[in-house]
């Protein structure tokens, strides 16, 4: 069998086997589906479990290390919303920042964690690692972009974005987290 033979070969088997990528695998998770398990590991080696934070509203950054600038703005604005609100509706929202760690070689691995802690102590919270690279596959996350998620109270998203998020839809968010927030 020639070259071009194996390859046709390979891609009519993935197609028939419904193996190849469609349109909706690229862009991740729909709003409305619930949002799979995930198990992260903080650079302190403290694993977090979407069962951990239910009951919580999950505001989620997931990316690569390349790319953690690129939703600055709406961090920013994330950030200031958070510490304006009351004690009591901090606590109903988990900030969760996740990078993708799977490029971490086990000699740079001690590197790598020590650039997570460091984050983590900047930012105030912990920022973790997807070491395996499951909860990005799992989720569908655009490699080496900027991946945000809003997950409510009982697992299901409710909002999924990739790539920088628009100015205009800082208010929506904003008017989303409000309201998961207040139900019950």
């Amino acid at each position: 069998m020639g070259r071009f033979q194996k390859i046709a070969f390979c891609i009519v088997l993935c197609l028939s086997l419904g193996a190849w990528p469609s349109a909706a695998w690229s862009i991740g998770l729909v709003s409305g589906k619930p949002a799979p398990d995930f198990r992260v590991e903080s650079a302190d080696n403290q694993e977090l479990s979407l069962d951990m934070l239910r009951g919580k509203v999950v505001v989620l950054f997931y990316e690569s290390r390349g790319v953690i600038r690129k939703n600055i703005a709406l961090k920013n604005e994330l950030k200031r919303l958070y510490r304006e609100q009351p004690a009591n509706v901090q606590k109903e929202i988990f900030r969760l920042v996740v990078i993708n760690c799977t490029e971490a070689l086990w000699p740079a691995l001690p590197i790598w964690k020590s650039k997570l802690r460091e984050h983590s102590r900047k930012e105030g919270f912990p920022i973790y690692g997807d070491w395996t690279g499951r909860m990005g596959g799992d989720y569908r996350m655009v490699p080496q972009e900027s991946n945000f998620l809003v997950i409510d109270k009982h697992g299901i998203i409710r909002y999924a974005g990739t790539g920088k998020i628009d100015n205009g839809q800082f208010e929506k968010i904003k008017d989303l987290l409000f309201s998961l927030v207040r139900q019950g």
